[in-house]
């Protein structure tokens, strides 16, 4: 039928992420960005953040179309925070743009975060979605 697959991903899985490329299953990737290392379980009550960093690596040295985003909640990321998340996927060698979805509310979250307040920015290498 000649349609295009993405998948979108918290990057959990390496393993199933690599064999979906290797076996041509899938030609473009959202991979979320939820937290650096030292924040991961705050936010997502989950120790992935070494398979998130896997799956990041992967898709780098892949040639596979790929973007990073982080979805924000000013009670769980701070501007600086981003900041750091942005420099640390440079760092790693991810040049393309870095999405940033501010959280909107109607989604069911591990606990009531109430209103979230949009962050000021001071990065060019960022675009907001919302």
């Amino acid at each position: 039928m000649g349609f295009e697959v993405k998948i979108d991903t918290n990057g959990s899985r390496p393993e199933v992420l690599r064999q979906l490329v290797e076996e041509k299953l899938v030609d473009y990737v959202a991979l979320d960005f939820k937290a650096m290392a030292g924040n991961y379980w705050k936010i997502t009550r989950s120790d992935l953040f070494l398979a998130f960093e896997k799956s990041l690596e992967f898709l780098l040295s892949s040639s596979l179309r790929f973007e990073v985003r982080t979805t924000i909640h000013s009670k769980l990321l701070t501007a600086g925070e981003i900041e750091k998340m942005e420099d640390w996927l440079r760092e790693k060698g991810y040049t393309e743009t870095y999405y940033l979805q501010h959280f909107n509310g109607d989604k069911e979250t591990l606990e009531d975060l109430g209103k979230s307040q949009k962050p000021v920015l001071n990065q060019n290498d960022v675009v907001w979605r919302n």
